[in-house]
């Protein structure tokens, strides 16, 4: 999953408690691992964390549901980005952890994600191994 490195610390840091998402490619289901592709100056994986509950809504619906989880750490910067999307994916975040050393995702073989999509198990195996997991 790409993310501007400030809003992929206040995850790893445990200050935000959802990722929100347009849904634009295949569901993140909960137990599913994710990867933090940190985007420029970064350019690297720093870190993961594994998702809770996974939340599908018009982005309409997203103001009722937040105001249903209570401080979750989502701004105006976040529904700003999902304005205009048919749905929205708002993922709990569970298990941040940070990489002892943030990893290229060209050591994989992997382009970075435009937003987020599903990688083979093989390849998220090296990614935890070189991430120090």
């Amino acid at each position: 999953m790409s993310i501007k490195p400030r809003f992929g610390d206040e995850i790893l840091s445990g200050s935000k408690k959802y990722e929100l998402r347009r849904l634009v490619g295949p569901l993140v289901e909960l137990g599913d691992v994710v990867y933090l592709y940190f985007t420029r100056p970064v350019s690297a994986v720093a870190g993961r964390f594994t998702a809770g509950l996974v939340f599908i809504v018009p982005p309409e619906n997203l103001g009722r549901l937040l105001a249903e989880l209570g401080d979750v750490g989502i701004g105006e910067d976040d529904l700003k980005y999902v304005e205009g999307a048919r749905y929205a994916m708002l993922i709990q975040v569970r298990n941040p952890a940070r990489c002892r050393a943030a990893v290229r995702l060209s050591e994989i073989g992997e382009p970075p994600p435009p937003s987020y999509r599903k990688i083979a198990k093989k390849k998220a195996e090296q990614l935890a191994t070189l991430c120090g997991f």
